[in-house]
């Protein structure tokens, strides 16, 4: 099985220089590489394989659409020659061949300028990662897509989109095997049919004790990180998975942590995302004992919704309010994968407390039909504030302190406001008075 090896710094010592002449020598190589760059001809290489890149991508799409244009055409008249789809097939591989060349030529001036001190690690383990990524998408053997031990809201917003973009560029969903946990099969269903729980391999206890309680970090930016490894060791001694190729979370999260440290634009996930839906509404399995019409409600304890007294008589209150109008069905799985504590509600009219803990490996998947079947969802601003709206349901959410980063928020607006306009909300807890309207429409929607 492939893996990514980090690049090894270099072990060679220097003379130590006062703090002023060293922070004037900064200076002086900071100019001599501008000039070197210059003179080299490396920001004119980089614009160029850019622009080759983008000029080779529009071709490649006028190509796609050339021959779907072609084979309408065909379907029409059948008067399409034999020799004329070779000639298109053939450019289009002539396409994808010179794409290859411009990815290649760009690693290349990648490797060089980080060993010429002219590009950091973390900018070459990016472009390192993204490149293993698309290598990936060549070749005849299985490719796992994990594994996936996060945060439902990072894989929702980020790492499915990110799938979704490597298949547009030909990852075949017949190779693909997804690993994730507690039962996100159907969330990865549009993009391959092969999916392995990793709760098969360990207990919650165990994954949450390892990303949340040990020194390990909780990001997968290490596709080397022991707990990776060892779950990817149980997936080929377990299921027979041998020698496939590997799309790491470390390449999502290497290439848009520039945005995250701010350092690039939203045009960055805009460049390697495609949102869709993950599907309609659906009605809730009978067997799950929902009433016929419902609202979802999921509230736990997060960074930006801490567990003070003044949020848990919000929620108390809201879910009062909620159930005199329409029946709640409060999620509350009873397990824990991360750090996130749910809120335990005290009986009340109209509400139905649903706890999922005796599968820990379908709990996601459950929560995820619940709120599939319901007229609207409100809950705690994170990753299930997006999850309804992926499936069609309008969501609104809350959070009491902006201690989260707020291009999160940014970007989910943007996707929403294409996938489900008007769909999602997310408001500081003090303007609860902009909520029982909602819950009046979804109360009125349900009768009709």
């Amino acid at each position: 099985m492939a893996f990514v090896r980090r690049a090894a710094h270099g072990s060679g010592r220097s003379a130590r220089i006062p703090a002023a002449p060293r922070a004037r020598k900064e200076q002086a190589l900071s100019a001599l590489r501008r000039r070197l760059r210059g003179w080299l001809g490396v920001d004119a290489a980089e614009q160029l394989a850019q622009r080759t890149i983008e000029l080779s991508t529009r071709a490649a799409d006028a190509s796609v659409a050339a021959t779907d244009a072609a084979a309408r055409q065909a379907e029409q008249s059948h008067k399409l020659t034999e020799r004329t789809a070779r000639e298109v097939r053939r450019l289009a591989r002539q396409i994808a061949i010179l794409n290859g060349i411009v990815h290649h030529q760009a690693e290349a001036t990648t490797e060089a300028l980080k060993r010429t001190g002219w590009q950091s690690e973390e900018d070459t383990l990016e472009q390192r990662h993204l490149k293993q990524a698309l290598d990936a998408i060549e070749g005849t053997q299985d490719v796992i897509a994990g594994p996936w031990t996060g945060e439902v809201g990072f894989e929702l917003l980020y790492w499915i989109p990110f799938l979704n973009w490597l298949q547009s560029h030909g990852l075949d969903g017949r190779r693909l095997i997804v690993v994730s946990r507690g039962g996100t099969a159907g969330w990865y269903s549009h993009l391959t049919s092969r999916y392995i729980d990793l709760l098969s391999l360990m207990t919650p206890e165990e994954l949450r004790q390892r990303t949340t309680e040990s020194p390990e970090k909780r990001k997968q930016y290490d596709p080397k990180r022991a707990l990776d490894q060892e779950i990817l060791s149980g997936v080929e001694a377990a299921y027979g998975v041998k020698e496939a190729a590997l799309v790491h979370p470390a390449a999502m999260f290497r290439l848009f942590g520039a945005l995250w440290r701010k350092r690039a634009t939203s045009s960055l996930v805009d460049s390697f995302t495609t949102y869709q839906r993950l599907g309609d509404p659906l009605p809730a399995d009978p067997s799950l004992g929902m009433p016929a019409s419902y609202v979802a409600a999921k509230f736990y304890f997060s960074e930006a919704f801490p567990q003070t007294d003044e949020n848990r008589a919000f929620v108390t209150e809201l879910l009062r309010k909620a159930g005199e109008t329409i029946p709640v069905v409060l999620l509350s799985t009873g397990v824990r994968i991360d750090d996130h504590a749910d809120f335990a509600s005290a009986a009340m009219p109209n509400v139905h407390v649903l706890d999922m803990c005796d599968e820990p490996q379908k709990n996601l998947e459950r929560q995820t039909a619940i709120i599939r079947g319901a007229s609207g969802f409100i809950g705690t601003y994170g990753g299930f504030s997006y999850l309804a709206p992926f499936y069609g349901i309008r969501s609104v959410s809350f959070f009491s302190r902006r201690s989260f980063e707020s291009h999160h928020l940014e970007l989910a607006h943007r996707v929403f406001d294409k996938l489900l306009p008007g769909g999602f909300v997310a408001l500081d807890r003090r303007a609860i008075d902009s909520v029982e309207p909602a819950l009046a429409r979804w109360s009125n929607r349900s009768r009709e």
